[in-house]
């Protein structure tokens, strides 16, 4: 064999073993995460960590309203335009969505995949709020960890585009599964997957 073909053979293995090194770890479509922390254990966590629940709107006055956070758009997730509650979480609350939004981005980055935001479907809720949305959502129940500002819903199958290329929905499902996850076996949460309406139900145990 002649010295240039060994060169070139040379070469060629070893930008294969670079290429094999690098390659990115393909992201599974599969959802495996079960999350059935059911509502009598997210309202134990509600209780403990939350407010006292509201009759009405009227009555989220300055002083209810003041140890909260307001939940708005932001460089790591984006708010639905809400009908049945108001954007304000207790800090904790706060913190964890941010967390998860945060883990989400870095998580597509990670991947090289085109950014987008998690979307929060549903926040704080009055009592008032809850027996209306009984009527329309199987799924509302009157004694609601949403009623004490601890607990938020992301849905997994809509997300906001950003910029990149486009994703598949799946991939980003399993990821935000991925980022919950840890976040839950870290004790940071209790999560409910929700098939009617498509979300995540999260409430913070700090």
């Amino acid at each position: 064999m002649s010295d240039f073909k060994r060169f070139f053979l040379f070469l060629l293995t070893a930008f294969c073993l670079v290429a094999c090194g690098t390659k990115q770890k393909v992201v599974p479509e599969n959802f495996p995460f079960t999350f059935k922390d059911n509502n009598p254990h997210q309202v134990a966590g509600a209780k403990k960590y939350g407010i006292e629940p509201v009759e009405d709107r009227a009555s989220l006055t300055k002083k209810v309203l003041r140890p909260l956070k307001h939940i708005e758009e932001c460089e790591n997730y984006s708010v639905d335009p809400l009908t049945h509650s108001v954007p304000y979480l207790t800090k904790d609350a706060a913190k964890l969505l941010k967390d998860i939004g945060k883990g989400f981005r870095k998580s597509l980055k990670k991947h090289k995949m085109g950014q987008y935001k998690i979307i929060v479907t549903s926040v704080l809720r009055t009592k008032e709020d809850v027996r209306k949305l009984m009527k329309v959502n199987s799924n509302a129940v009157s004694n609601s960890a949403h009623c004490r500002a601890t607990t938020f819903d992301i849905t997994y199958r809509r997300y906001k585009y950003v910029e990149g290329e486009k994703n598949n929905s799946n991939q980003m499902k399993y990821l935000l599964g991925e980022v919950v996850n840890k976040l839950r076996e870290k004790g940071r949460c209790c999560v409910r997957y929700e098939t009617q309406q498509t979300c995540l139900h999260i409430t913070v145990t700090p």
